[in-house]
């Protein structure tokens, strides 16, 4: 651990995230920490209380408060290696990675518990692709960022979908293509209200709906739509 450090970005509290965070990856000054703790811990209890609410169907005050210094725990794991990694990508990117670190630890939380009553094979999400940032060969960095660019444009025509189902397709979405959940444990939530077979169901349809939102539009069709 390093000595004390007193850092110009804490001369003000008026400090961005961004700089907080990458101040608190190398300072054990206490004050940065306090900051530190009283800018995250809104956004990750809300984060804790959304994943809570998913996996039980209610919120349990108890469990949220667990899953809140899980997220902490991780940040601080192997020297800090997520402050450490972070390279801010515009204003306040901080809480973005953040919310992506509560939200896989929140599930990560509720499947070890799960899989613990059930006396399965515990299997995490890695936070190392994504959430730490960590650099890689000059291929699969790219590869890595154009999934994710689609990833947000298919996030966004869920967003812009209609229909009773809408949000829960897009949960079921996210949940098998970016968490790594199977239909089966999809099933087991009870926010979505399907069985094993009902979500693969989903996936199919969501997956069909999607190929024809950004799939580009025929060109006979295209002609005729342009003709006088």
């Amino acid at each position: 651990m390093c000595g004390k450090l007193v850092s110009p970005v804490m001369a003000n509290s008026s400090a961005s995230i961004n700089d907080l965070a990458k101040a608190c990856a190398r300072s054990t000054d206490a004050a940065e920490w306090e900051e530190f703790l009283r800018r995250c811990t809104p956004l990750v209890s809300l984060v804790s209380l959304r994943v809570c609410r998913m996996w039980m169907n209610r919120t349990q005050p108890a469990i949220v408060d667990d899953i809140v210094q899980e997220v902490f725990l991780k940040l601080c794991e192997q020297q800090r290696r997520i402050l450490r990694d972070f390279e801010p990508r515009g204003e306040d990117s901080f809480l973005g990675l953040l919310r992506i670190v509560a939200t896989s630890v929140g599930n990560d939380y509720f499947r070890r518990h799960n899989s613990a009553k059930r006396g399965g094979k515990v299997i995490t999400s890695s936070l190392d692709d994504d959430s730490a940032q960590t650099p890689t060969a000059g291929p699969r960095q790219a590869a890595g960022m154009q999934q994710d660019v689609l990833l947000a444009q298919l996030d966004h025509k869920l967003r812009s979908a209609e229909g009773a189902f809408a949000e829960r397709d897009r949960l079921i979405f996210w949940l098998y293509y970016r968490q790594g959940f199977t239909a089966e444990e999809i099933s087991a939530l009870p926010a979505t209200g399907l069985t094993a077979k009902g979500v693969e169901s989903a996936l199919r349809r969501i997956a069909g709906w999607l190929r024809t939102q950004i799939q580009p539009p025929n060109r006979e069709a295209a002609s005729a739509q342009n003709a006088p």
